[in-house]
């Protein structure tokens, strides 16, 4: 019954992925921009809202008028592939990603044609040009930036941020707005040492469903002379709460969040 749930699932989804991928090609060659949005990125709204229905993902997140309106960086922590799509099923957000994302098919020409700024890690000049793009980029659509710098295991671990992303967003004098993911079940949606299809193929056979909550903080707006590694600290001490809390209020503020 799983494989045949799976089977239907990723049969039906794959030609409207292709079909949404040549819609997207082809508006990138416009520059035309809707609500302050480049035209090919709003599809990837439609595509992840899509995805979301048909894999019985059960989202919510109370403040994403907030995630719309904010103008600056979003920074998520990182549990899954899914972290993507839901902030896309927000609003068509920009990315910064690494250089092998580009290959990966219909995701790739997808990430390209919306304005993902690519980086390899092991290269100097590779980060240092993609720093300079994202820092001096346009405020909106807002840019998810995960300070973690990846998904690692364990799953239920808020691992250390990299300092890199709050210099960024100090160097363009931009706003913060920290973000926090919670899966259930999460060793159904977390992304591993594996395939993106290999992960994907686990979620289209779970019966489901997945519940998925965004819990948006408040907002940080940095100065020039702020310090990136007390900032990430200090927000690394504040999402780790949530985390591991679970997101009731009452145990947050318990903990003087």
């Amino acid at each position: 019954m799983n494989f045949l749930r799976g089977s239907l699932r990723m049969a039906i989804f794959m030609p409207v992925l292709a079909f949404w991928t040549v819609i997207i090609l082809a508006a990138s060659w416009l520059p035309t921009t809707v609500r302050g949005v480049r035209l090919s990125a709003w599809p990837t709204t439609i595509l992840a809202r899509f995805f979301v229905h048909l894999f019985n993902i059960q989202f919510i997140c109370e403040e994403a008028d907030r995630i719309r309106q904010h103008q600056g960086f979003v920074f998520p922590n990182h549990l899954s592939y899914l972290d993507i799509i839901l902030l896309v099923y927000i609003v068509p957000m920009r990315f910064l990603a690494k250089a092998d994302v580009r290959d990966i098919p219909f995701i790739g020409r997808i990430a390209t044609a919306i304005g993902t700024v690519y980086v390899d890690r092991g290269d100097k000049k590779s980060r240092t040009e993609a720093r300079d793009a994202i820092a001096h980029s346009e405020r909106y659509p807002p840019v998810a930036l995960f300070p973690e710098g990846g998904i690692f295991p364990p799953a239920e671990t808020l691992h250390p941020f990299r300092y890199g992303a709050f210099e960024i967003a100090i160097q363009g004098k931009s706003s913060i707005l920290p973000a926090v993911f919670l899966y259930e079940p999460l060793d159904v949606v977390f992304w591993g040492d594996e395939p993106m299809l290999t992960a994907v193929w686990r979620l289209a056979q779970y019966r489901g469903p997945i519940k998925a909550r965004l819990y948006a903080l408040r907002s940080i707006q940095t100065q020039p002379d702020d310090d990136a590694k007390q900032m990430a600290l200090e927000l690394h001490g504040a999402m780790g709460a949530i985390l591991a809390y679970g997101g009731h209020e009452e145990d947050i503020v318990e903990s003087g969040i």
